[in-house]
């Protein structure tokens, strides 16, 4: 394999069995590719693959907690678009993470649609450092910190325990995170 000095996202680096995966890079199929711009790093010693980024991309790392958007969800999975670390903290380029229900809390979870919904704001943390991002709700500290009703649209207001839309009067439960943005004072 010819050996270039600069690489473009999805350009084939090596095969997995050749050298490990580590930052800047991806699996695809056994196939290790480029997740960055930037120039491949082959460590001989350790057996390592890493592309050394031309500038520096904030790319989300394990044990990182972000705010992400929950774009799409099935009864056991979710696509979590994340937006930054803060709400005045924006990532400057677009990552997403797999929510399973099985990340979800410490006890058995029938369907996500318990804890959470269609574009609700929540914070995860990555758990791993390549693509796909795999993300938990597991720690006190993570869960939704934006709900929108399901009937309506309009922001859910948290009384107590329970959310509840002041348009429509609907009441709807979610993993909450300690700090909920809309709480009735």
């Amino acid at each position: 394999m010819k050996q270039r000095s600069i690489v473009t996202p999805g350009d084939m680096l090596c095969i997995e069995e050749e050298f490990i995966p580590h930052a800047g890079v991806y699996v695809d199929s056994g196939v290790v590719r480029a997740l960055i711009v930037g120039k491949p790093i082959y460590d001989i010693v350790n057996r390592r693959v890493y592309v050394k980024p031309i500038r520096n991309i904030q790319v989300p790392k394990s044990g990182d907690v972000v705010l992400g958007v929950v774009e799409q969800m099935r009864d056991e999975v979710a696509i979590v678009r994340f937006v930054g670390y803060d709400i005045n903290k924006p990532l400057k380029h677009e990552f997403r993470g797999v929510l399973h229900v099985s990340q979800v809390a410490e006890t058995r979870i029938q369907s996500l649609y318990e804890v959470i919904r269609l574009s609700d704001v929540i914070r995860v943390k990555v758990l791993n450092n390549y693509i796909p991002f795999i993300v938990t709700m597991k720690d006190i500290r993570l869960g939704v910190i934006a709900a929108f009703c399901s009937r309506c649209g309009a922001p859910l207001t948290k009384e107590k325990e329970v959310l509840k839309c002041r348009a429509c009067g609907n009441r709807e439960m979610r993993k909450l995170a300690p700090d909920y943005l809309f709480t009735l004072k």
